[in-house]
């Protein structure tokens, strides 16, 4: 044997002694790391499975309640209460949404929209508003949103151009047709405003005409 084949195999058993002496003192350490990735990895990719199933029957359940409004209201009506407790969002939600319209009467709906809308997220918050807001119209009780709408008409808001539309209803019924055109003026004017706020606006604006300016 050479000299440097020699020195070779000496340093081969020194590595393999100091690996087994490594791994007599940190191998338990890897293997249960390793099973630990391992059983991380397996959970995380389970439970997406699993709620993405849940979500998927969580969905049908709703379509199903949501189309007995028009056969069996009250039948709607319990499984849409039953799913806003218990329900995965955004199920949840709109189950609370939709029960809260299946009350008896308009000024019972908007209550329990306005009570509800501070349980939910900011965009289900502001959409609850907004319900709340259009129902308000025919009863009389649109001026007693008018902080919850201001509070909606922010750049960052989803439902803004809804709020302003209020607004502007609120006004015109008030007989202010100057301040309400203002507004649908400006509304008209966003090419963000959704297409049925637009019609609607376009609409209002034919209704009111500008008031003549006194001479």
């Amino acid at each position: 044997m050479s000299e440097q084949a020699a020195f070779q195999e000496i340093d081969d058993a020194v590595r393999q002694d100091d690996m087994k002496a490594w791994w007599n003192r940190w191998g338990t350490f890897v293997v249960a790391g390793a099973v630990l990735l391992i059983v991380v990895v397996v959970a995380l990719v389970g439970w997406r499975q699993y709620d993405t199933s849940r979500r998927a029957a969580a969905g049908a359940v709703y379509s199903a309640s949501i189309a007995k409004i028009g056969s069996d209201q009250k039948a709607a009506r319990t499984e849409l209460e039953q799913q806003a407790t218990s329900a995965p969002e955004p199920y949840r939600s709109l189950a609370a949404l939709a029960a809260a319209q299946l009350l008896d009467t308009p000024e019972q709906q908007i209550s329990a929209l306005i009570a509800l809308a501070p349980k939910l997220t900011p965009e289900m918050s502001d959409l609850a508003l907004a319900i709340a807001g259009y129902k308000s119209v025919d009863i009389g009780k649109l001026d007693a949103m008018s902080s919850q709408l201001e509070g909606m008409t922010a750049l960052d808001r989803p439902f803004r151009m809804s709020a302003r539309e209020l607004q502007a209803i609120a006004l015109a019924k008030k007989g202010d047709i100057k301040g309400a055109r203002a507004i649908w003026e400006e509304i008209s004017k966003d090419a963000t405003a959704p297409a049925g706020i637009t019609q609607r606006t376009a609409a209002m604006l034919t209704l009111y005409p500008a008031p003549a300016e006194a001479k």
